[in-house]
Formats: C-alpha cells, structure tokens, sequence
C-alpha cells in the first residue's frame, strides 16, 4: 500500500506545487478578509479556532485561516503548546510537502522540551513518517524509538503502538527479522481488540506480520494469517486489501515449494494489481511470478515476467532490495544465449538499480547478497564491450561512449575519494582542535595602524575589554546583531567599533561574529548530545544565523567541511570512543 501512495505523491508532484500557486493567488483575498478583521478572530477562544480547523480540514482556503490565526494568537500568547497545535494544524492542512515538513522541524524545535501525552511523541512520529517516505530509513528508525520512548513515558497508547508497528516494519526491512516478529506481534494483540473502530490499521498489520512471519520460514503461520486476513477483508468490506493476503500466500506457496498453486495465486494477483495500478507490488508478483515458473521449467515465460519487472522499474524508477536478483537472473539467460547486446543491457540497467538502491536503501543493502559488485559489473562490460569491438563494426560509437562513460565514472570516483580523504583530514583537524575561541587573542598593532585609526587610547582599550566580555557572555549569538546595534551596547559609535575590528582582529564585523557563532557550535556540538540531534536549521538558529544556507556557507568557509559532514563524522567518533572505553568481562 505504501508503494502506490508514494508512487501517486510522485506523479502529482509538479500537479501540487502548480495547485499551491494557484491556490496563493486565490487565497489572498480571503487572507486578506481575515486579517481586516482579525480583531475579531484574536478575540475567539482556542476551542473555537481549533474546532474551525477540523470543520474546514477539506477546505484549504478557510482551513489554512483558522489555523494561522490559531498559530498567531498562541505566538501572541508565547504558549508553547498552543504554538505547537498550531504548527501541528499548519501541517495537517497544506499540502505542498516541502513546506509542511518544515511545519513538522518548527514542531520539533518547539516540542522538544514538553512533557506532555501528545508533544513531543506526535512531532517526532510525523517526523519519521517525512523520513521513511524519503527513503532515509536509519533516521525514520531513530524519530519512531524517540516516539516509542516518550509515549511509553507519557502513557500515549495510540502513538506508542504505531510508532511500534513502524519500527517493526523498519525492523524487518533491515533484516531484524526476529526483532521485526516480536514487535509486530505485539501490535496485531493490540489491534485486533480494535479493528471495529480501526480496520484498515488492523488488516495493514495484519498483513505485515504474516510477511515478517514468512520472512522467518514460519510458513505455516503465515498461511494462517493470509487466510484471516483475506477472511477479515471481505468481513469488514475491504476488498481492495485481500489481494495483497493473496500476493503475501503466492509467495509463502513458492517458498513452501508448492510451485502450481503459488503460479496460480500470483497469476491472479498480478491481473487485480494490474487494474490498481499498484506497480510496485505488481513488480513483486511478476518477480515471484518469474522465480516460480523457473521452477516448473518454464523458461521463456518466466524471462517474459522477469522483464516485466525491469519494464515497470523503467517507469517509475523504484524497486525492492530482494527484486535485485531480477537482473541477475536476466544477465545470466543472455550470457547463456551468447546475447551480448542484451547483457550489456542488463548489466547496465543493474548497475541503475544499484544507484537507486543506495540511494533509497541504503541501510538495508547489508543484508543484499551482491553477486554483481560495481567493479566485478564495469570489467564484465568491459569485456563484453572488446568482443563486440571485433563483431560489430557498426557499434563502435557505442563502445567509445560506454568507455568515456566508464572512464569518467573512475574520474569521478578517485575525486569523490581524494575529497573524501581531505574531509576526514580536516574533521581530524577540527575534531581534536581546541576551542580556538578561547585562544583567539587580539592581534599584534604596530604605532603606524594605530596612529592611522585616529582614536583615542582609552577608547580603544575600552572597546578591547568590552569585545572580550561579549565574547565570554556569547553576545553573538543573538540573531538581530548588528555593528550600530553593538556600538550602541558599548557606549560608541559604529565606525569606531568597526575601525578596532579590522585593525586587531584582522577581519570584517560579519567575519568576526560568524567565526565566534561557528566555534560556538563546534564546541556545544562536541560537548552537548542533544544538541547533535538538532536539525541543521535549528543549529543556525539557535547560533544567531537568519538561515540555514548562511550558517552552513560560513560553516564550510571556516572549517571546509559541511556542518552535516562534521555531525555525522563526529557521530561516529563519540559512538568508536565509548565503545572503545567499555570495560571488558576479564572473569575467569
């Protein structure tokens, strides 16, 4: 089911961003209505606005009203919690993705601190579900734990079960097969008292457990499963779910080796797919579909489905880690067949679909068996490339570019590796520095610039102890920073302050404040954990920076590395240091 609501989300994606303009336009009048009269929205209770939104949820144009004017009076109000509703409505009514996500970071910033049911439980769970619809499988696993643990905490039962069925879904995608079982276990106990109420969240999992349970080799109980669930499908007038009870028991079929029935139940699966337009569990099927007629000896059919898999892969450009095989399958059949032309397809489409799984899967391809690795794939196309040299006269265009190609791809590869190598260089650097803030000492003047600055002596040597305590007092981290603002803290005028900064600090006023805010936060990320699971967004501001890209350019200028770079490296780092330090079990 994920697969064809991300399959859609796809598809209307340029759809949504027109939609939202268009909408823009036409909601500027009414914008413009409520906020003529929004002495009387400022004057209604939360009760009221928040039961606007949820009356106007379908409604984006008034919708979105209510919700802002919700948003503004808890701003107005500095209630965090009302400010985190607000952002939590913002969220459940726009629909352009990009920005509701940043609904969801302003919900995290805000939250983060609560100790309630809801907050910040409900703003890490929608966090997760951003992240694993992106693909960034690791970070949606580590938002749904922080879920689990603070509903558990706060004794929130709806989020702490479908936080626990996401990371029992996540579980079984990274290969946690048994862990995965456990979870979802749980959660299908705690679901089936409520399927009356919550049968699609029932079936769903329902569904995934008898796939974790197949997974496992516990066929039997997963055959069990199929079966209720396809039962319970059509009890609860779900029809458009039982198919996939009959996609999960073709495939448990052909694990069990009963190859005829499970021929049979993929068959009609994939005509019932076919008319849902589910295209990555139809990808599924015809790959089972393919596996299965291999087994009864039905070659030529069964490279005709397995093809349908690349073909439907070509269209929307996403396929399963497991359905990596596929091409395998398909270059070894025309290696066998001595179709060079076709091979070289496949291995080409291969190493495509290898691309895309590290880039979608990434945590998950430990657990891909790689029987075609990308140097093993360039030097059997190389290969294939010089016997076609010496067959095919008219294919020479051809091989010319595959070899630029791949000799670009070694270019590329050995800078990606020396800029790689230079930002471990320069993280070693950083990392074991010492917070050069401290050591950054008021340069050297000789009589000549100070004659040149014309300015008093007392004045300067005022101005030199007053930039040392903004300095100690973090001064600079204050967003509206300004040079006429901090003259005016330090009792002169801003040329004067200006004049001091470039002659004994050898540096612009914006240099000398974005260095001090880039060391602070190298220091604080190094010293305070919850300050490294920040966003990078919420590092620039809580630093002073107004956007993310500023802090992030600064950040590179300084240290020529990217702040996220350093995170993740520094990560690493603290994560090898503790393990490093356990005591070991020295008993005899």
């Amino acid at each position: 089911m994920l697969h064809i609501l991300l399959l859609l989300a796809i598809k209307k994606r340029y759809f949504i961003h027109f939609f939202i303009i268009i909408l823009a336009f036409f909601n500027t009048s009414h914008l413009f209505a409520y906020q003529n009269s929004s002495d009387s929205l400022s004057t209604k209770e939360y009760a009221y606005l928040q039961k606007m939104v949820f009356k106007n949820a379908r409604d984006s144009i008034k919708g979105i009203a209510y919700a802002q004017s919700y948003l503004f009076k808890a701003k107005k109000d500095v209630d965090t919690i009302k400010i985190v509703n607000g952002y939590y409505y913002m969220f459940g009514i726009i629909r352009d993705k990009e920005i509701t996500e940043k609904y969801i970071d302003s919900m995290i910033l805000y939250s983060k601190h609560l100790r309630t049911k809801n907050y910040p439980a409900l703003a890490y769970y929608n966090k997760g579900k951003i992240e694993y619809n992106k693909g960034h499988f690791k970070n949606a696993l580590d938002l749904y734990l922080k879920t689990n643990e603070k509903a558990e905490e706060f004794e929130n039962t709806t989020l702490f079960y479908a936080s626990k069925k996401s990371i029992g879904v996540l579980k079984s995608r990274i290969g946690e097969h048994q862990n995965a079982l456990t979870d979802l276990k749980e959660c299908f106990r705690h679901y089936s008292k409520l399927k009356k109420s919550k049968p699609g969240t029932y079936l769903s999992t329902l569904s995934a457990l008898s796939g974790t349970y197949s997974l496992n080799r516990k066929l039997d109980s997963a055959t069990i499963l199929n079966r209720l669930g396809y039962k319970e499908c059509v009890a609860f007038n779900k029809h458009d779910l039982k198919y996939y009870f009959t996609l999960n028991e073709g495939i448990n079929l052909f694990y069990r080796k009963n190859f005829t029935t499970a021929k049979d139940s993929l068959s009609n699966v994939i005509e019932e797919l076919k008319t849902n337009d589910d295209k990555a569990n139809l990808s599924i099927a015809y790959f089972f579909f393919g596996k299965t007629l291999t087994a009864l000896g039905k070659e030529k059919e069964a490279i005709a489905a397995h093809i349908k898999v690349d073909d439907i892969f070509q269209e929307i450009s996403e396929i399963m880690p497991n359905n990596r095989e596929n091409y395998e399958i398909l270059i070894n059949y025309y290696k066998s067949l001595g179709d060079k032309d076709n091979q070289l397809k496949y291995i080409q489409r291969l190493i495509t679909v290898d691309s895309v799984l590290h880039t979608n899967y990434r945590y998950l391809m430990k657990v891909v068996v790689q029987n075609y690795d990308t140097p093993r794939l360039l030097s059997e196309k190389q290969k294939i490339i010089d016997s076609l040299e010496t067959g095919k006269k008219t294919s020479h265009t051809i091989i010319i570019i595959l070899a630029i190609i791949s000799l670009l791809l070694l270019f590329l590869w050995l800078i990606n590796r020396d800029r790689q190598e230079q930002y471990k260089r320069r993280f070693e650097e950083l990392y074991h520095k010492q917070d050069s803030r401290k050591n950054q000492n008021t340069q050297p003047v000789s009589l000549k610039e100070k004659t040149k600055l014309a300015i008093p002596e007392e004045s300067i040597k005022d101005i030199l102890n007053q930039l040392v305590i903004f300095e100690n007092e973090l001064g600079f981290m204050r967003s509206d920073l300004s040079v006429n603002f901090l003259a005016k803290q330090f009792g002169t005028n801003s040329k004067y302050l200006s004049k001091i900064i470039n002659t004994y600090k050898k540096k612009s006023f914006n240099q000398y404040i974005n260095e001090l805010r880039i060391h602070q936060s190298i220091s604080k990320l190094k010293t305070d954990s919850k300050f490294r699971n920040y966003t990078i967004k919420a590092i620039a501001q809580e630093m002073g920076f107004n956007t993310t890209d500023a802090f992030s350019k600064a950040f590179y200028k300084q240290n020529g590395i990217h702040p996220s770079y350093f995170i993740k490296e520094l990560q690493k780092q603290i994560e090898t240091n503790h393990n490093f330090n356990k005591p070991t079990n020295t008993s005899l």
